[in-house]
């Protein structure tokens, strides 16, 4: 190379990997400059950098999520008329009431329960592990255990079930990778709080009505038996009713004896009138055979085991008996009527008031809402720690 070149090294060809490596360098020392003057490196890396990384996940990797959402009421009878007067009157108000039914539902559907169901019956672990899922947004990544406890929390985070403030009513949103997937868990959802409500139905009628019901077939059992024992004692008495059996016998008795008091008085006034009289005879020997028919028909009333008074004690027994039954049965039937009464007196049902709807627009993740809250959080955190910084210079100072 001539000398007049080697006066301007301006001129002088540079390689070109060099010239754009002392181009970068001057670029990275052109922007090191201006972050550390205009911006500050504290400021830089607290609050600009996470929020670059976050916005670029947001755009570039993050999996559109769809959200599904059900509206639904658990109401029974006994809903309103059940509540105290305050609860009316604030409820009158403008304040919500609502039953402990529908806790309980919004309950279940967050609860292990639930997510067993689903796991079992819906491919629920199918659903959040999709391979087209990004790698924080699935289940499982790169943070959590794959274990029944994370998964869990997994799907708490991903199903919600909580009331509206302003209508009163239960709100199921269900939040996955697909639009389909999302409407179909939600109808898995609320056909497994259907179910539970019809549980809680059965039971809560079980609970009321078993009870009275025991009582009532024990009681027909005791009526069957003595009305088995009625039949048997029929069968060796040969009498059907022997309360009815009786009077004729007890009839007879007593026309005997008034016979055999007529008979003997006749014979007394003979016996003063005409003492030689051949009446007395006739008289004499009808008395004698009263006095047998008598003795006769003492004998089938009352004596030994096989009279009637024995026969009629045991057949008494036997009715007291039945009609004491027959009460208590009367009295159990009634119980029985009332409890099946408060039993559908208490039912719940629950009410779909929208079903689960397909989305059409993944509602989820919401980037200007997260970036706005990460931007806020982050300077906050910038803000607290410049605060700290320069309360310790100040201490130190002092």
């Amino acid at each position: 190379m001539s000398d007049e070149y080697q006066e301007y090294p301006s001129l002088v060809a540079t390689p070109a990997p060099a010239a754009r490596r002392v181009r970068s360098a001057k670029a990275y020392e052109a922007c090191v400059t201006f972050v550390r003057n205009k911006i500050g490196m504290g400021l830089f890396f607290t609050v600009i950098v996470p929020n670059i990384l976050l916005f670029l996940y947001l755009i570039c990797l993050a999996t559109p999520q769809y959200i599904s959402e059900a509206h639904f009421m658990v109401r029974g009878e006994h809903s309103a008329s059940g509540l105290p007067l305050t609860m009316m009157l604030q409820s009158g108000a403008g304040e919500s009431v609502t039953s402990d039914d529908t806790f309980a539902v919004q309950d279940y559907l967050v609860s292990r329960d639930a997510m067993t169901l689903l796991l079992r019956n819906n491919d629920l672990a199918r659903v959040f592990s999709r391979k087209e899922a990004d790698f924080i947004a699935r289940f499982p990544n790169w943070y959590s255990r794959r274990d029944l406890e994370s998964f869990y929390k997994y799907y708490k985070r991903h199903v919600k079930a909580q009331i509206d403030a302003d209508t009163s009513l239960s709100v199921l949103t269900v939040r996955t990778f697909s639009a389909d997937d999302s409407q179909r868990i939600a109808k898995a959802l609320i056909a497994a709080a259907e179910d539970l409500i019809n549980d809680i139905n059965r039971r809560q009628r079980a609970n009321l009505v078993d009870a009275a019901q025991k009582e009532v077939t024990a009681t027909l059992g005791e009526i069957r038996d003595l009305q088995t024992r009625l039949a048997a004692f029929r069968n060796t008495s040969a009498m059907i009713d022997p309360e009815k059996q009786s009077t004729p016998l007890v009839s007879s008795q007593y026309a005997l004896q008034s016979l055999l008091t007529a008979t003997q008085m006749r014979l007394d006034q003979t016996r003063q009138t005409a003492p030689d009289s051949p009446s007395i005879a006739v008289y004499q020997h009808q008395i004698d055979i009263l006095r047998k028919e008598l003795e006769t028909a003492s004998a089938r009333l009352t004596g030994d085991s096989q009279s009637l008074v024995p026969r009629l004690t045991e057949y008494d027994t036997l009715t007291i008996q039945r009609q004491i039954l027959q009460q208590v049965l009367a009295s159990e039937v009634t119980s029985l009527q009332s409890a099946k009464a408060r039993a559908d007196h208490q039912m719940v049902f629950l009410e779909e008031v929208t079903q689960p709807d397909k989305p059409d627009y993944p509602a989820y993740p919401p980037t200007i809402e997260v970036m706005a809250i990460s931007i806020l959080c982050f300077y906050g955190v910038y803000i607290m720690g410049r605060l700290l910084v320069a309360g310790a210079r100040e201490h130190r100072i002092t």
